[in-house]
């Protein structure tokens, strides 16, 4: 009887007790000498005894065909073959710490890194990110040099574009690239007491382009990019009972390693020899930020944010001309000497007095407050002639927003939701001094009844404007179109229904909104913007999935123009459109278990047209057209237990117009760069082998 006991389970042999069986004398385990290296447990939905994980790939990507667009946030601009490593470590310890790593993308321009360690009351995080923006590569300029432009040494200098020589004689790529690195350190000394401190560090190198004009001749420049921007933030915070309260202090300065950028005067006349121009300046910035949150019982809660902000700026004014012919007068200050001060608060309050009803409220407060000392200047245009002096004028806002909203719950299923607003604000000076504005929106949402989800919303804005006050030398007609009156209207409709049956579900979507400037005479007169779509999910199996979409956006507006001050002489219209469809067909489980694939197809074509009326007469710009067809084929292979090879292969095709590309000398009085619409068809296959590490306990 004691054998079989030893080989039952500790609830038979209770049992057998129980009922008068004979017990069996008691014996201890020896638990030192159970080897638990292989215990695993069969029931549990994942396993929490992992120690180490560990995670690495090393691959190679090729592409076949160089260009910008295709390599614009991913690096790959050049065609061949480069390494491409990823790596991914997790490290527990018995008292709670861990610590992880990670690296990917390692061997191309947008690689990025982490690190990341925790313990019971802190943690630090490391991270650092190369960000690469290709534009354009090896544009065309007939300027040579960094901060000092200069021209061939044959150049003569023409009064059109058609009639210069060496337009493409130097090249530069018009790309940039960041890289931050960001620190950042949590530590709690007490349960609900937490403090945090962090420091980030961004440089952004390359050259970006830019225009100056002489005479109203236009020519574009090659700008150097030499920024950093550097941020300390320090938070602590406290959360006790119902109570929650932070605060933090944030210190950023930006630098700018090039002051000025100053290039040779490709034009005949004026007789200016040289052109200089002042580039990002300096500046500083420093916030306090205090935030709290209270339960009030267990239906009601309020939050509130304050928020005190200044920014400084101070850079060296630069002349205001380089030709000496003109001889202005004195620049009325060495430096600008600016500083502002903002102030932001919000309060909210949501209650819940019954089950069915939430009710909201919200005020929110800004201000800004230039406190820069005026100045009057005397600007040159074109470095050719001067319009007489300017006075500045320090630009000061207040704006208030109050919010009300009610949601009730009908129905189990069914939610009916107002809401509106109230905004006012107050500019000094301005030409529109005060603006009022009211928004209301109803809402409805239908949740899974018999399938079918609802989600409606209507809205319907207006704004009033102030008087004109000719505080600037713009057109008296002209109104700007985010201070001018407004009346703003749009609707949204999102429906969808499962097909619970077949396993699959489809969804509709389809919104609209437009803006109407009844009180403009000239500028924005009216725009509207329109989106609706169609989304299919679709799973004939259970490791097949098919999904498809399109989606169709399009946005129009009228833009009144004039030549003298009576009145309306032209429109200018626009219409824009893109229309985007994909599909997706994945499949698991091929070859054994062993194989996954995923295929992806989008196609997107964006037209643009613009259009000029005047009287009887219509004067349309080419197309711009912008057509992407992407292929995307993504396969995994599990070759062995831990390790797995993965393939893909992607076919991308683009091609563009655009009428604001052009060569260099194809405008007369613009010397503009040789940049075309991108065109190419490119592919790019990439191979990697992943192997995954772990080990318990």
């Amino acid at each position: 009887m004691s054998r079989m006991t030893l080989a039952m389970p500790a609830w038979v042999a209770t049992l057998a007790v129980a009922t008068g069986a004979a017990a069996a004398a008691p014996i201890e385990p020896n638990y030192a000498k159970a080897d638990t290296e292989r215990w695993r447990c069969r029931l549990c939905p994942f396993n929490l005894t992992i120690a180490k994980q560990a995670t690495w790939s090393v691959g190679a990507i090729h592409v076949d065909d160089a260009n910008a667009r295709f390599g614009r946030d991913n690096g790959l601009v050049e065609a061949g073959a480069v390494a491409d490593l990823n790596v991914a470590y997790r490290g527990s310890a018995d008292d709670g710490r861990t610590i992880e790593v990670g690296a990917r993308r390692l061997g191309l321009d947008s690689r990025a890194m982490g690190v990341v360690v925790r313990g019971n009351r802190s943690s630090l995080r490391l991270d650092r990110r190369h960000i690469p923006r290709n534009v354009a590569m090896a544009v065309a300029t007939p300027f040579a040099g960094r901060t000092t432009l200069g021209l061939p040494g044959d150049w003569t200098a023409e009064f059109d574009t058609a009639d210069m020589t060496g337009l493409d004689s130097s090249r530069f790529d018009h790309a940039t690239e960041r890289r931050r690195t960001t620190v950042q350190v949590r530590t709690q000394p007490r349960p609900d007491w937490w403090l945090k401190a962090g420091y980030s560090r961004e440089t952004k190198s390359g050259t970006e382009q830019t225009l100056a004009d002489f005479l109203y001749r236009s020519t574009a420049l090659p700008r150097p990019v030499g920024f950093l921007t550097e941020e300390v933030a320090a938070s602590t915070g406290l959360e006790r009972g119902p109570l929650i309260v932070a605060a933090e202090f944030r210190n950023s300065r930006f630098r700018n390693r090039n002051r000025t950028l100053a290039w040779q005067n490709p034009w005949r006349g004026p007789s200016v020899p040289r052109g200089s121009k002042a580039l990002a300046p300096d500046s500083d910035a420093r916030s306090l930020m205090l935030v709290s949150s209270v339960a009030i019982g267990t239906r009601t809660s309020a939050h509130a944010t304050l928020n005190w902000g200044e920014a400084l700026q101070d850079n060296v004014f630069e002349p205001y001309t380089t030709n000496i012919r003109l001889d202005p007068e004195p620049l009325p200050a060495n430096s600008l000497d600016a500083r502002a001060t903002s102030f932001a608060a919000t309060v909210n309050l949501v209650a819940r007095p019954t089950d069915r009803l939430r009710l909201t409220a919200k005020h929110r407060r800004r201000e800004r407050d230039n406190r820069t000392a005026p100045l009057t200047f005397e600007p040159v245009r074109g470095d050719a002639f001067s319009l007489g002096p300017v006075a500045s004028g320090a630009y000061d806002v207040e704006r208030s927003t109050t919010e009300l909203g009610v949601e009730y719950r009908v129905t189990p299923r069914v939610d009916l939701g107002l809401h509106g607003d109230s905004t006012r604000t107050r500019r000094s000076p301005a030409e529109m001094s005060a603006n009022d504005e009211r928004r209301y929106r109803i809402e409805t949402t239908i949740r899974g009844w018999r399938g079918l989800r609802v989600k409606l919303s209507l809205d319907d804005a207006r704004r009033d404007a102030s008087t004109f006050h000719g505080t600037t030398g713009n057109n008296p007609l002209t109104r700007r179109y985010h201070q001018a009156a407004r009346e703003q209207r749009g609707w949204r409709a999102r429906v969808g229904y499962d097909l619970a049956r077949i396993g699959a579900s489809v969804r509709f979507l389809a919104e609209c909104g437009r803006n109407r400037y009844p009180e403009s005479v000239l500028g924005l007169q009216r725009d509207r913007s329109c989106t609706q779509g169609i989304d299919l999910d679709y799973s004939p199996a259970r490791n097949v999935s098919f999904a498809a979409y399109y989606l169709e956006q399009e946005t129009t507006a009228a833009t009144a123009g004039m030549i003298g001050y009576a009145g309306p002489d032209w429109r200018y219209l626009t219409a824009d459109g893109v229309d985007t469809a994909g599909l997706r067909l994945g499949v698991e489980g091929l070859v054994q278990g062993r194989l996954e694939v995923m295929v992806d197809v989008v196609r997107s074509l964006g037209a643009g047209r613009y259009v000029t009326e005047r009287g009887d007469e219509s004067l349309p710009f080419p197309t711009l057209v912008s057509n992407i067809t992407a292929l995307d084929l993504n396969a995994r292979y599990r070759l062995r237990k831990r390790g797995t090879l993965m393939f893909q292969l992607r076919h991308e095709r683009y091609s563009g117009e655009d009428w604001a590309s052009a060569a260099t000398g194809a405008i007369r009085n613009v010397l503009a760069f040789g940049e075309r619409p991108p065109r190419y068809a490119t592919n790019m296959v990439a191979v990697a082998y992943v192997v995954a590490l772990g080990r318990a306990n």
